[in-house]
């Protein structure tokens, strides 16, 4: 039994340091929500918006796209049109 328990706990800790991992890959808590890649080694995580993103994709070249493990990009909040 015993040993099951430290099997059990082995494998939790191995999942665990898994997705840490992939969370500081891409930035994590200090990512933002879109990234810059140059290429599929080189990207620049730190965009909280799209525009900030395709600015610097002007200047230096690269595809923006919503970072894998970062915080979820916000979506524009469009207003009903107000009958006056």
């Amino acid at each position: 039994m015993r040993i099951l328990i430290v099997v059990a706990l082995i494998i939790a800790a191995a999942a665990s340091a898994d997705s840490a991992a992939a969370q500081f890959r891409f930035g994590g808590a200090e990512a933002g929500a879109w990234c810059l890649w140059s290429n599929p080694w080189t990207y620049n995580c730190g965009f909280a918006t799209l525009r900030q993103c395709l600015a610097s994709a002007s200047g230096e070249g690269g595809n923006c796209a919503p970072n894998p493990s970062g915080p979820q990009p916000r979506r524009a909040q469009r207003h009903p049109p107000r009958g006056d």
